[in-house]
């Protein structure tokens, strides 16, 4: 897409409209080309750097990346089920307050 384009003191000035199907883009990245200006969104700093360590790591072999299964779903009866059978006793919180009542 070609638009005419506003240049001043700020910078570029561009219409909002042109950049809405990028959706929750905030930032973009202007490249002066001979011909034209590029303008496309900054890619996020953050997940390329995270990508950027996790392949290190893995050329180092510290990182490998394994097939697991997924585990078979389990129906909203059976979680109910499983967590009356598994939470016999006091809760975990009420030790820890009864614990620290002696340091009190």
């Amino acid at each position: 897409m070609t638009t005419e384009l506003k240049v001043t003191k700020e910078g570029v000035l561009i219409p909002r409209s042109l950049l809405d199907a990028w959706d929750e883009v905030e930032t973009v990245e202007i490249e002066q080309h001979a011909d034209a200006l590029v303008i496309k969104p900054k890619p996020n700093e953050v997940a390329s750097m995270h990508d950027s360590i996790i392949r290190e790591m893995k050329a180092e072999g510290l990182v490998e990346t394994l097939s697991w299964e997924q585990p078979p779903a389990v129906s909203p009866e059976e979680r109910a089920r499983l967590a009356k059978q598994l939470s016999r006793g006091r809760p975990l919180s009420v030790l820890i307050l009864e614990s620290r009542e002696d340091y009190a």
